[in-house]
């Protein structure tokens, strides 16, 4: 896993070769990633730092919610040690593909310095993809008692975070999983309850 902070904030992951037998690394090129991962993270990053207030706006809902109905999320070093979707904070991750915001993505390459002009980067976010209908927001909450909430209450969240204002547009999912993490993996077991996923 590899945490970027400055000039944006993202994670992903790389793959590092190594030869067990002479424990050492691999001859050139020894680190990589898979086709779009890195891009991907980048991008979102991006959009976080466009959308800075919107973004804020996020922290506090989500932050809200898991206190509203007695929720957890990832803690910092859960984040750093085992997720590598993008931009990703305690309760929401967003994941793109750098293929829906090419010219962002491009734009960026071309200067590093573009992340400090959000005005800029939304109008080239606006350019390639105005709906955000290929950015995936999803909130992800550890259920704190035992067992899985009722649905009832997973859809109350749903429409709690409809008739909420001044977030950043996308398609946003809700799961709130059983207060488990598999260990070895840093994840969720999988069982969880799922709202309706919610255009913004």
């Amino acid at each position: 896993m590899v945490e970027a902070e400055e000039p944006i904030e993202f994670h992903t992951s790389v793959i590092v070769g190594l030869d067990m037998q002479k424990k050492e690394l691999d001859p050139s090129p020894n680190v990589w990633s898979q086709d779009g991962v890195v891009e991907g993270a980048i991008v979102s990053g991006l959009y976080a730092k466009a959308y800075k207030e919107e973004f804020i706006q996020l922290d506090s809902f989500t932050a809200n919610e898991a206190k509203k109905y007695d929720l957890e999320g990832y803690n910092q070093k859960s984040i750093d040690k085992t997720q590598a979707g993008g931009y990703e904070q305690r309760f929401y991750y967003i994941s793109v593909s750098s293929l829906e915001f090419p010219t962002v993505y491009k734009a960026y390459l071309q200067n590093n310095n573009l992340s400090n002009d959000s005005e800029l980067l939304r109008s080239l976010f606006l350019k390639d993809n105005p709906d955000f209908s290929n950015v995936s927001i999803s909130c992800r909450y550890f259920f704190k008692s035992k067992g899985l909430p009722k649905q009832e209450e997973v859809d109350k969240m749903r429409e709690d975070l409809n008739l909420s204002k001044g977030l950043p547009k996308g398609l946003y999912s809700i799961d709130v999983y059983k207060n488990f993490i598999v260990n070895r993996v840093g994840l969720p077991n999988g069982d969880s309850t799922r709202a309706q996923e919610l255009q913004k």
